[in-house]
């Protein structure tokens, strides 16, 4: 007698397919369908607190040197600088934004700043910075900062170079000596020269010259009154006839008693002269002009 084969009940693979099926789209509902109703459910809130960023300083372009104008002018610098906040380039309070230069034994010299542009979260300044004709040759420091709206700030520093102005201005343009006669001695002029440093260099003693030409008879100029007549003397010396420098005709004189400083005040020198001897020579106007003026220069 033959058994029987088992076959699978068909009836029972449907049920089993479609129950997968019905929890396979019941799971999707759960995970992607957030109004599925669980129960029970309980709402939960999240928060993240997030904090403020200091602001930093991401360029800050390197400044030229410096020539400055004579006086009485001031020298316009240029400071470009950029800045980046975290938090978002509003975040950059655009009144903070300040420039300055230092060097020790200098006063300070602050500028203004503008928003220049914005990108992102950064911000670009450019300042202006203003510094006078005096200000000391050399190194200087830069230093650019900026604060946010928590009064975190960002600096930072780069080095310039304000180069040396050798300038002066010169007063009176001609020196007037009384009327002589031949065989006076130590005759004084009724000018002295007055030279005012327009720049920011500093001469010491010895560093002003003169270069003299002899006096020629504006009438007859075969006769002179020689350049190694007279003699020159700064304000640190009063005997200017006795112990002033004696000039050479067409040579750079150093002028031992004389200096000048920089600055606002105290920049003048007075220069002083003295007529020691007047030769024997006819009446008539003798005189140093043009090509033949004396020369006051700087070494």
């Amino acid at each position: 007698m033959k058994r029987k084969k088992r076959g699978v009940n068909k009836e029972v693979v449907i049920i089993i397919v479609v129950a997968a099926f019905l929890l396979t789209f019941s799971l999707s509902q759960i995970i992607f369908n957030k109004n599925v109703n669980l129960a029970p459910s309980q709402p939960t809130q999240v928060k993240v607190q997030v904090g403020n960023a200091a602001p930093t300083i991401t360029n800050l372009q390197a400044i030229p040197n410096v020539n400055l104008n004579p006086a009485p002018s001031t020298t316009s610098v240029l400071v470009t600088f950029t800045a980046s906040d975290a938090n978002g380039a509003n975040d950059l309070v655009d009144a903070t934004a300040s420039a300055q230069f230092t060097n020790t034994g200098e006063p300070t010299r602050a500028g203004t700043c503008s928003l220049q542009s914005t990108a992102g979260n950064e911000k670009t300044y450019q300042c202006s910075v203003s510094m006078n004709y005096f200000d000391k040759s050399g190194a200087w420091t830069a230093t650019v900062s900026i604060a946010d709206t928590q009064a975190a700030t960002a600096q930072s520093s780069s080095t310039l170079t304000v180069n040396l102005l050798r300038d002066i201005s010169i007063n009176p343009v001609l020196i007037n000596f009384p009327s002589v006669a031949p065989g006076n001695t130590n005759v004084i002029p009724t000018d002295k020269t007055t030279i005012t440093n327009n720049g920011n260099f500093e001469a010491p003693p010895g560093a002003i010259l003169a270069i003299a030409y002899s006096l020629v008879g504006e009438t007859n100029p075969a006769q002179i009154i020689p350049a190694g007549n007279f003699r020159i003397a700064g304000s640190s010396q009063i005997d200017v006839c006795g112990l002033g420098n004696s000039l050479t005709p067409s040579f750079p004189t150093a002028i031992t008693t004389s200096a000048l400083s920089r600055g606002s005040t105290g920049n003048t020198e007075t220069l002083s002269y003295c007529l020691t001897s007047v030769p024997d020579i006819s009446s008539q106007v003798y005189s140093a002009i043009g090509g033949s003026s004396w020369i006051i220069t700087i070494s």
